[in-house]
Formats: C-alpha cells, sequence, structure tokens
C-alpha cells in the first residue's frame, strides 16, 4: 500500500449535476418562455452550468462574474424579470450591495440570493421579498425560485 507524502496533493471533484431526462422536464405550458435572468456568479463552472439548465427550461438568462458588470447592464436599460446573484462575489461589490442598487433603481425585479452560507448566517440581512437558496441546491430549485419571485411570492 502507498504511503502519502507531505507533497501529494489530492484532488477532489464533484461532478456536474445530471441533465434531465424529457420526462423530468417541465411541460412547455408551465416554462417561462419570456423570463430573462440576470445570473451573478464568480464561479465559472456553476455560472456555465446554471445558465445551461435554465435556458432548458426556456429561461433566458445572462450570466456575469461580477456585480459592477451587472450595474452596467443595468444602467444601459437592460433590466430583468429576476436578478439571481451570489452574496459573496470576489472584488467589489456583494451580492447584497448588487440587490440593493437594482432594486432601488428598477423595484418590480425580483432577488434571488444564493449562497454557500446557511440562512440562519444571512437571515438578518435579507429584505422582504428577496428569496434565498443555500449551495449546493438542484438547478430545478432555481428555476422554481426563479418563477416565485417573478411572480412576487
Amino acid at each position: 500500500m502507498r504511503q502519502w507524502a507531505a507533497t501529494d496533493r489530492l484532488v477532489m471533484v464533484r461532478p456536474l449535476p445530471k441533465p434531465c431526462s424529457a420526462v423530468e422536464r417541465m411541460p412547455a405550458s408551465d416554462r417561462t418562455e419570456s423570463m430573462r435572468v440576470l445570473l451573478i456568479e464568480d464561479d465559472a463552472l456553476l455560472r456555465m452550468v446554471l445558465s445551461d439548465r435554465l435556458a432548458e427550461e426556456g429561461i433566458d438568462v445572462q450570466g456575469l462574474a461580477n456585480a459592477e458588470d451587472a450595474l452596467i447592464l443595468l444602467g444601459a436599460g437592460q433590466v430583468p424579470n429576476v436578478l439571481v446573484t451570489d452574496i459573496k462575489l470576489g472584488g467589489g461589490l456583494s451580492g447584497f450591495d448588487l440587490a440593493e442598487v437594482a432594486r432601488a433603481r428598477h423595484p418590480e425585479v425580483g432577488v434571488i440570493l444564493i449562497s454557500g452560507a446557511s440562512l440562519n448566517e444571512v437571515q438578518h440581512t435579507l429584505r422582504r421579498r428577496e428569496h434565498f437558496l443555500q449551495k449546493p441546491f438542484e438547478p430545478e430549485a432555481l428555476a422554481a425560485a426563479i418563477r416565485a419571485a417573478a411572480a412576487r411570492e
């Protein structure tokens, strides 16, 4: 049996979520065909996976890596139905900051905050009408939260 040395590296790989089968997908009548979502996630792989899975549900997704780029888009008049943002973004503004600015400029925008932190850790900073999803979550849970945020539930 091989002994581990101090210089050995262990790389842990998290499997990608399994794709939905045709049976698991929502019926076309339940899809949100005209839904526009702005997804802010600094983890490029997660952003790509979530964008692809939401697009499969008929949701128009634009993914960005930081809050500053999102503010440029919002300032240019490209207003989504729902803003989905990670709370802890690398760099300047946090997801909380972005949500606050987005809501001030466009109160009609639904907001979903996502984080690896627990609800207990972030509950005191959540605003009324903001949804929260703790990572890891299934893309289907995000799609359901998007529909609820768009419907103002």
